[in-house]
């Protein structure tokens, strides 16, 4: 399989960090939609990150959709969302707050690097950035992981833990060490893991 994208996207790093810990085998692709467009079009015409490319030559693209292909396709006990069930929703849901994190992060980026600065709008990025914190406060707010008393690592630990780093790495003056202390401590752990450490963000 060629997972395609760069690692400095969230949605690419986390579906990378999951197919590690799975241990499934893939050819990583670096290509960026925006230095390498014409060569990405050829491959993807939306220009989307990440796509997966099966060894059959599907393309598969959008990270919820990949990751819920490559669990059903892991024996059971190397699933990272349960098949049903309370725990099921649980996960999907803190996934899908930290997704939210991520797109105002990177909403808010593209606003102060790719706009000119004089179409950029005040209200609109103080509204993302505000957004970006409450979505992190709402993860803050749940119980620590279960991953840190020594319970396998879950699709919402992988997420939660790329979307910090990728927005304390794209917003380091929003997120200072200590700011969200539990969201700090999962980071931490998973960053040290080898299927992290073996796929840099940069």
């Amino acid at each position: 399989m060629k997972l395609i994208g760069l690692y400095d996207s969230p949605y690419v790093r986390r579906v990378a960090v999951s197919m590690r810990l799975q241990g499934f085998s893939f050819e990583h692709v670096p290509l960026s939609v925006f230095r390498h467009q014409e060569e990405m079009r050829k491959i993807n015409p939306l220009l989307k990150v990440p796509m997966l490319v099966l060894d059959n030559g599907e393309r598969l693209i959008e990270s919820t959709f990949i990751l819920d292909y490559l669990d059903g396709e892991s024996p059971v006990e190397k699933r990272l969302v349960p098949a049903s069930g309370s725990v099921r929703r649980a996960i999907q849901q803190q996934c899908a707050i930290a997704l939210i994190a991520a797109e105002k992060a990177v909403q808010v980026l593209y606003e102060k690097a790719l706009r000119p600065e004089e179409f950029s709008y005040g209200p609109w990025i103080a509204r993302c950035t505000a957004q970006m914190h409450d979505a992190f406060a709402m993860l803050e707010s749940q119980p620590v992981s279960n991953l840190l008393s020594g319970a396998a690592i879950t699709q919402a630990d992988i997420t939660v833990a790329v979307v910090l780093r990728f927005a304390r790495y794209v917003h380091p003056d929003q997120l200072s060490a200590g700011r969200y202390p539990r969201l700090d401590q999962l980071s931490d752990y998973c960053e040290a893991l080898p299927a992290f450490h073996d796929t840099p963000l940069e």
